[in-house]
């Protein structure tokens, strides 16, 4: 005897686009043949806006299989809003038998699962919607590959903060958010310090959370790659709001180990002045950051103790600060030569929007099946690779003047009398703001590496 029935409802986003199927309606419908049938309503499961692809992804209908001991029957309005994956629709059939649990689906003849037929007409309609499904993928995600690459349009309604979509469907800048972003990156290089650059938004801009901050410095649509589900790099889709050098800047501060020096309530006594900044030169891996019982610093290659490389060598932070103070205005004014020597080069030919014409020409011949995927895919990732060292053969030469003005002014100071007047963090902040790494042979034999 039924006694308590499930009413299970489901809805995708694109199937309220393109059909109109609303949930409403598939509850208002159920509702009404529980009446007509005298069932008892235990409660309702409604999953909006979720794809039948997998059921991990449906929390409201987990929340149903968890309430099964409770349940006599589920009920929906058709088999495909139960299931659209063959795999997933048998394992909940052995589900549903051990807790002996019906299902029926109002708007489709009655499947009865017990009986070999039964199975095979239940199979057949699963494997169905599940090849509608795959369909509709297909055609959704060449649909976004020519957005992707030719017309170069907003394949969802949602993009990163400092962009807008225009009436034209293209991601453009939101000027004033772009200014935003541009100030979280200049802050955070300024600093080297998560947490301060954590703090300083929050009191700025209102309150946004840890994730949501460290996600923004990640972001490479703000130098103009956007990076989709699959991995693939799709170029120009997001418009740049800042620089290469200056987004490189950044991830190499998150590369320098900076969640040690991220919040106050992780500071040491007397923090490391060079965690994440030391390269062993036998491996080229960090050296690891180690205290004496008398808070007496030194960096050893992590890679040794793990038996990955020979050198034991240990290098004490008084060495690391004795060498960079004696050897660092040398080091400067080799940067500045070269910086010098870099606005003196003359710009190559560039054939990037050749061969973005090409890709775009290729991409549109795949999506009219005028040629196959496999083709498309190997002439694509040639001329990726085409633009990939065009890019790096037509970098931006040209260096600031601001930057040479900086290093100027740097070899214009006493730097050993400034830097004994500083504590261990803003001895670290000094020298993570001039040196990328230091690669270490021994306490006398240094390579510093700058920015």
């Amino acid at each position: 005897m039924i006694k308590n029935v499930a009413i299970y409802c489901r809805v995708s986003t694109e199937e309220q686009k393109k059909y109109g199927i609303s949930i409403d309606d598939q509850k208002d419908s159920l509702t009404k043949y529980c009446i007509a049938n005298k069932y008892k309503i235990y409660d309702y499961y409604m999953d909006e806006g979720v794809s039948a692809g997998t059921i991990s992804k449906r929390k409201e209908f987990l929340r149903m299989i968890n309430d099964l001991d409770n349940i006599d029957l589920i009920i929906f309005t058709r088999l495909d809003r139960f299931s659209r994956n063959v795999r997933d629709a048998n394992n909940m059939l052995i589900t549903l038998d051990e807790h002996n649990t019906a299902f029926r689906a109002i708007d489709d003849d009655d499947i009865d699962v017990s009986t070999a037929d039964g199975r095979f007409i239940f199979n057949l309609k699963v494997n169905l919607a599940e090849r509608e499904r795959n369909i509709d993928s297909e055609r959704i995600r060449r649909a976004n590959k020519y957005k992707y690459n030719v017309t170069k349009t907003a394949c969802t309604g949602m993009v990163s903060f400092g962009y807008k979509i225009d009436k034209d469907k293209k991601i453009v800048i939101k000027k004033t958010e772009a200014k935003i972003v541009k100030e979280l990156f200049d802050y955070f290089i300024k600093t080297h310090n998560l947490y301060k650059t954590i703090e300083w938004y929050q009191k700025r801009y209102g309150y946004k959370c840890e994730k949501t901050i460290k996600r923004y410095l990640r972001n490479s649509n703000y130098i103009g790659k956007h990076i989709t589900w699959k991995n693939e790099i799709i170029e120009d889709y997001y418009p740049a709001i800042i620089d290469e050098d200056t987004f490189n800047k950044a991830q190499g501060i998150f590369d320098k180990n900076i969640k040690n020096y991220a919040h106050p309530s992780q500071y040491k006594k007397t923090p490391y002045i060079f965690t994440g900044m030391v390269k062993c030169k036998d491996c080229n891996h960090r050296m690891t950051s180690k205290t004496t019982g008398k808070d007496y610093h030194y960096y050893i290659c992590r890679y040794y103790r793990l038996k990955k490389c020979t050198n034991n060598k240990v290098i004490i932070e008084k060495k690391i600060e004795e060498y960079l103070l004696n050897n660092i205005k040398e080091a400067l004014k080799n940067k500045m030569l070269e910086l010098t020597n870099i606005n003196q080069v003359k710009p190559q030919k560039d054939n990037t929007n050749e061969l973005k014409a090409k890709m775009n020409k290729l991409s549109e011949l795949y999506i009219e099946d005028m040629i196959n995927y496999d083709y498309y895919k190997e002439e694509y990732n040639k001329l990726k690779e085409q633009i990939e060292i065009e890019k790096e053969k037509n970098k931006p030469k040209k260096v600031s003047k601001e930057s040479i003005e900086r290093i100027k002014k740097l070899l214009q100071q006493d730097i050993e009398i400034i830097y004994n007047k500083l504590n261990n963090d803003e001895k670290r902040q000094l020298w993570s703001s001039i040196i990328d790494y230091i690669e270490i042979e021994d306490k006398d034999h240094m390579n510093i590496v700058l920015y």
